[in-house]
């Protein structure tokens, strides 16, 4: 089945890639050879789980393929380093196989691979995934005996003010705390999310809906400003919510959907204190997101046929049949 609306999506450009690169550098830093280990192993994973899934479909495996090598990334990153490498596998290929090649494949995902692997690594392993050992605190490739702690965000979701938690300021927003590998340094997220905003590789009108998540906890008496430095936010809005080839609406419809699952994530958040709000409200509204789509097209009629143009990191294929292999079963 096809899950793709008429409107094209953009493909992700090189700055997109280079960007994750950073935050992979990042992490690598913070966490060492573990890091390394633990985000080359998803990579590798998802690439091996793709040719497999592609053969059994009788398809090749293309360039854009790759582009689950980095949902795979993404997922981990949302690990915390000391992650068993067992769940690292077999999250990436659930992720892949089933996120990617189940619902949708290519440039149709119905669900970002990288929320539904992270979704299924915390049902199936919480304890695993939602402690954390300290930054900088050295971690060898295997036989990891540290200390585990919750994540800064899980503290303060339950207590409901980051002025009682200790931490300075500085190292909140380098992301020396504990939490996932990859979503807590504040400074290099929100730069990257201004370039790639400037660049277009982030939807304006999503990145605007994405900030409303912040209403809902300040109604219920939330500081606005902790809540974007918590709860993967920022990460969520440059590598889930405001992913090109994730969100199918353009303009004002891409605010909506976006509005949507930043309202979700918030009442989570503050009604369920639930550190991982933004992968769970975003495979919760996903589906809503295609029918803001279609109703695009309707309203829009004239740019529902609208094809974007091809970009250097994920090709389009020039033949009529690998365009249609493309676009998805």
């Amino acid at each position: 089945m096809s899950l793709r609306s008429g409107t094209s999506r953009p493909l992700r450009r090189a700055e997109y890639w280079v960007f994750l690169g950073a935050v992979v550098f990042v992490a690598i830093c913070f966490y060492g050879i573990r890091a390394a280990a633990v985000l080359g192993l998803a990579a590798v994973t998802a690439v091996l789980t793709d040719f497999i899934c592609l053969f059994l479909r009788g398809r090749s495996y293309k360039v854009i393929d790759l582009s689950n090598a980095g949902a795979a990334v993404v997922m981990a990153l949302m690990f915390p380093a000391t992650v068993p490498y067992s769940i690292v596998i077999l999250s990436t290929v659930f992720a892949v196989a089933i996120g990617a090649h189940v619902f949708g494949y290519r440039r149709s995902l119905l669900f970002p691979p990288a929320a539904v692997g992270y979704l299924f690594a915390v049902i199936c392993w919480k304890d695993e995934i939602l402690q954390f050992p300290e930054v900088g605190r050295s971690l060898s490739l295997f036989g990891n005996d540290v200390t585990l702690v919750p994540s800064l965000t899980s503290i303060y979701n339950e207590k409901g003010d980051i002025a009682l938690l200790h931490t300075d300021s500085l190292e909140i927003l380098i992301g020396a705390v504990a939490g996932p590998m990859g979503t807590g340094c504040t400074l290099l997220l929100a730069l990257g999310l201004i370039v790639l905003l400037l660049r277009r590789q982030v939807n304006f009108w999503s990145f605007l809906g994405s900030l409303m998540v912040i209403v809902i906890p300040i109604i219920f008496g939330n500081a606005g400003l902790a809540i974007l430095l918590t709860n993967m936010l920022l990460f969520s809005m440059i590598f889930l919510t405001g992913d090109p080839a994730l969100m199918p609406c353009r303009g004002l419809m891409a605010y909506f959907a976006a509005l949507l699952t930043s309202v979700v994530t918030g009442f989570l958040i503050v009604r369920f204190r639930i550190e991982y709000a933004p992968a769970a409200a975003l495979i919760l509204t996903c589906p809503f997101w295609y029918w803001l789509a279609k109703l695009e097209e309707r309203i829009y009629p004239q740019t529902s046929g609208r094809r974007t143009k091809p970009l250097s990191q994920e090709a389009q294929p020039t033949n009529p049949t690998a365009k249609e292999q493309n676009h998805g079963s």
